[in-house]
């Protein structure tokens, strides 16, 4: 048997890891001194709550080794012959090289970076759990999100520059003139997995109506599951989702590691290419 690890920047809940089978490893969130691990002691609905009122910016921190290797023994302890760690990007976090570190002294481990996270990364892992479950071995897999990888496109427009200034991403100044002049930010994953500003547009009606330009409908392979994404309030990605007029899977709220740094009334999709 094949255990799929991956982290809490996948969108997968505690109850659907439980569900599926899948190994969750949760990211920590940070208040000043106060910390939660992401999933179990705080919620998505109460990270962006606590964002919005608590005073504190958040900070993400990576996982750390001791965390990767006791999910890998208590996965061998509960019977799996092989491990596969699949966490967020290499790019936008350490996590991936505590992996890879645990994954080396270890034979039967593996690690892979999917090069990409929140619900992208659930896309990858469902399709890695029905491979393995189809009774695909570690390198067929590897080698199948190696391929399906650049077929996968996001695409989403932020509604507040506010999360990016504090995040040291973004000047002040920039950040002022930018809300004065209602700029909202459209943005993709590259295949390397980082974050790419493909435009910018003069208010959210306009940022969505950007993002619906960018996805090419008659490319959508809907083998695949399509994932419209939001942080705290669905109401953008409700418009988005009126204006693309396309069949949706599931409709998730970002995961606080991403909604740390993009704020709240983001909309996105996720989808994979034909």
């Amino acid at each position: 048997m094949i255990k799929i690890i991956t982290d809490s920047s996948s969108n997968i809940t505690p109850e659907e890891s439980k569900a599926l089978g899948i190994g969750l490893m949760p990211l920590t969130i940070s208040f000043g001194t106060q910390e939660f691990r992401d999933g179990i002691d705080i919620s998505c609905e109460e990270f962006y709550e606590k964002m919005q009122t608590g005073g504190e910016f958040p900070h993400t921190s990576q996982l750390t080794e001791e965390q990767v290797e006791g999910s890998v023994m208590e996965a061998f302890e509960n019977g799996a012959d092989e491990v596969l760690l699949l966490p967020l990007a290499s790019a936008l976090s350490g996590s991936y090289e505590r992996c890879k570190t645990v994954a080396e002294r270890h034979d039967r481990v593996y690690a892979h970076d999917c090069c990409c996270t929140t619900v992208m990364l659930k896309l990858c892992v469902l399709h890695a759990l029905k491979m393995a479950n189809a009774g695909a071995k570690v390198h067929e897999i590897i080698d199948a999100l190696k391929e399906l990888r650049p077929k996968l496109k996001i695409y989403a427009c932020l509604d507040t520059l506010e999360n990016l200034r504090k995040g040291g991403r973004l000047s002040t100044v920039t950040a002022i003139i930018g809300s004065v002049l209602k700029i909202k930010p459209v943005i993709t994953f590259s295949v390397d997995g980082k974050v790419e500003m493909i435009g910018k547009q003069f208010g959210m009606n306009k940022a969505i109506g950007s993002v619906v330009s960018a996805v090419d409908k008659n490319k959508i392979d809907y083998d695949y599951p399509v994932y419209l994404i939001y942080t705290q309030n669905d109401k953008n990605s409700d418009a988005l989702a009126g204006k693309l007029g396309i069949q949706y899977t599931e409709k998730g709220n970002i995961c606080p590691v991403i909604g740390t740094h993009i704020g709240v009334d983001a909309a996105g999709i996720v989808y994979a290419e034909k």
